[in-house]
């Protein structure tokens, strides 16, 4: 559990990247319609979470900086007793502060006059507020609004004064850096997911489809402790596996191939994202072993690669050349260029709150970065798909494997799925 003070040492940072005499205005978003009365799942926006540890919908953050003094001001849905019969408990404002950190918590429909007010006062001795922030990237809903650009308008349309800026990179900015307590809620996430992984280990066999191993996965965590998936679980056997973002799992699998899963839990907010490819019979044929032992050799390399200052487009160079050096050697390929027509995506990218966390791919890396190692090869004529994939925190002398307790070796997984066949 991230302590609260922490998102008060957050806002704080984030503060002093702003201008003086602005106010940054930033969203938890709302669920858009799906169809007739129905709307899709509420997820929060991670920017929004990132600085108040809030996850409801409709809530509202005002961060203040004028004349160097900073106010804080939070917005949550007032309580509604019929909607509460409905749709279940909202927070109290608080029990919203004791979350947040914030002092100032007022309900949601308090929000347009509240910024009118501290737009428009002159109070003696203080500046006007010069500037507004808007986190511009993803498109935070406010019941009312479609996106943030709706948002903008309306201010810059009220208030001609004001001068608009993004504060999405400044926030992304901190995000990338994981502090001893973030790696504890991804470290959780990823232990979490090999429980799941050594359920699904036990249940492969033939006959069996994917979908029920894709559903073991997620009621295994169920019953844990209720955890929530980071993405939708990608169970794909067979040639399967070489489509990378398999969407639908309804194969039957059969003996003599191999299934790849791409997967992860989340703890709090904190998402895993592991990849494991595994032999349906238990026992992987000579060339299933091969391919799977150029993948593994690719991931431990740039696992040892890892390091501050090195970029994840080098990182993804190290792998394609590992990856391509193995085949050619093997004899899956001729030439060296042929590669990118079995390995067609990057060797990682940043974790954290999102699976594919915000960040610069051009950008050196540095301590307390979180990324992934996930180096594979997918040759559909064979049938044959293999991903390994591990999360990764990068430290001051280098990096450490946070998943490194969820088995890749060969005779590991043998021996694992040999001992229960």
């Amino acid at each position: 559990m991230i302590p609260t003070k922490e998102f008060i040492k957050r806002r704080e940072r984030l503060v002093e990247r702003m201008d003086d005499n602005s106010v940054a205005v930033l969203y938890a978003g709302y669920p858009p319609k799906n169809s007739a009365d129905e709307t899709y799942d509420f997820v929060v926006n991670r920017n929004f979470y990132y600085l108040t540890n809030i996850k409801q919908e409709n809530s509202v953050l005002f961060l203040v900086k004028q004349d160097g003094l900073i106010k804080e001001y939070l917005f949550v849905s007032e309580f509604d007793e019929v909607k509460e019969k409905w749709t279940g408990k909202r927070l109290t404002t608080k029990e919203a502060e004791k979350l947040s950190g914030i002092q100032n918590v007022l309900t949601t429909n308090q929000v347009e006059s509240e910024l009118d007010l501290l737009l428009r006062k002159k109070n003696v001795g203080f500046a006007r507020i010069a500037t507004i922030y808007l986190d511009k990237e993803p498109e935070c809903l406010l019941e009312g609004f479609k996106t943030t650009e709706d948002v903008e308008k309306a201010l810059l349309a009220n208030y001609p004064w004001l001068k608009a800026k993004d504060i999405y990179n400044d926030i992304v900015a901190l995000r990338m850096i994981k502090n001893k307590d973030e790696i504890a809620e991804l470290q959780a996430a990823i232990d979490k997911t090999n429980i799941g992984l050594k359920t699904l280990m036990k249940s492969i066999k033939p006959g069996k489809f994917e979908y029920q191993l894709s559903s073991l996965f997620y009621y295994t965590l169920q019953d844990y402790d209720y955890s929530e998936l980071s993405f939708p679980t990608i169970c794909a056997s067979g040639v399967n596996a070489t489509t990378l973002h398999y969407p639908n799992p309804l194969s039957k699998i059969k003996d003599g191939d191999l299934i790849l899963f791409d997967l992860g839990v989340r703890n709090e907010v904190y998402c895993a994202d592991i990849s494991r490819t595994y032999p349906v019979s238990g026992k992987f044929s000579p060339l299933q072993k091969t391919i799977y032992q150029i993948v593994l050799d690719t991931n431990k390399l740039v696992l040892t690669k890892i390091k501050p200052g090195i970029t994840l487009v080098e990182l993804n160079n190290i792998a394609k050349e590992s990856l391509a050096k193995g085949c050619l050697k093997a004899g899956l390929i001729k030439d060296e260029s042929e590669i990118s027509k079995y390995y067609f995506h990057s060797v990682g990218h940043h974790l954290g709150l999102d699976t594919h966390d915000p960040g610069d791919r051009k950008a050196p890396l540095v301590a307390g970065n979180v990324i992934t190692d996930e180096p594979g090869l997918y040759f559909k004529e064979l049938g044959i798909g293999v991903r390994i994939e591990d999360d990764v925190l990068v430290t001051e002398e280098g990096s450490y494997c946070l998943s490194g307790g969820i088995i890749k070796e060969i005779d590991e997984i043998e021996k694992a799925m040999g001992s229960i066949k």
